[in-house]
């Protein structure tokens, strides 16, 4: 009887196949996922709602605003306004009106805006009154696109929110 080397070899092979095959397999989903998690928390352009587990734990706020701002009837006009120097130096306004169409005056305004494609870059300003119901503040706008304005008004014991979506351009003549 000789030993024949060849057949330990060809079954050496076929024995680290299949492991073989899984592990690389395992080591590419590994790799996949770190990657994964490196854009998702590196790129400005993947973001989440900040304190998103808080909003849904407090649902039945969100709902009693709502209905707080059916029964008030107030309607929220936006204008992007080109009265500044700068080039991307605007004026956001917003148009407060009650349910009969009269102006919400001696009301706080209060912004939040972001676009939507970096909804990370938040930014929260105040708005003034300039009479007629109408309450405006400087905004630069770095970048054109859809943007999202969160208005929050102020009156009294009143509380009115509404989410304007518009899209901006940096350039007037487009608006």
């Amino acid at each position: 009887m000789s030993d024949d080397p060849a057949p330990k070899v060809g079954r050496s092979r076929s024995h680290w196949f299949w492991p073989g095959l899984i592990l690389s397999l395992l080591g590419i989903q590994i790799l996949l996922m770190l990657v994964m998690v490196f854009v998702a928390t590196r790129d400005d352009s993947f973001s989440t709602e900040p304190d998103y587990y808080q909003k849904g734990l407090h649902w039945n706020e969100t709902a009693a605003q709502l209905r707080e701002n059916s029964r008030l009837g107030w309607t929220g006009a936006l204008k992007v306004l080109d009265e500044s120097k700068a080039g991307t130096d605007r004026i956001v306004e917003l148009a407060l009106r009650d349910a009969s169409g009269q102006p919400v005056d001696a009301a706080s305004v209060v912004v939040l805006a972001f676009p939507h494609v970096r909804g990370q870059d938040r930014r929260t300003a105040g708005l003034k009154s300039v009479g007629g119901g109408r309450y405006r503040t400087p905004w630069r706008f770095d970048r054109q696109g859809v943007w999202e304005f969160r208005f929050t008004a102020y009156r009294g014991s009143d509380t009115f929110t509404q989410t304007i979506v518009r899209e901006v351009f940096l350039t007037p003549d487009k608006q």
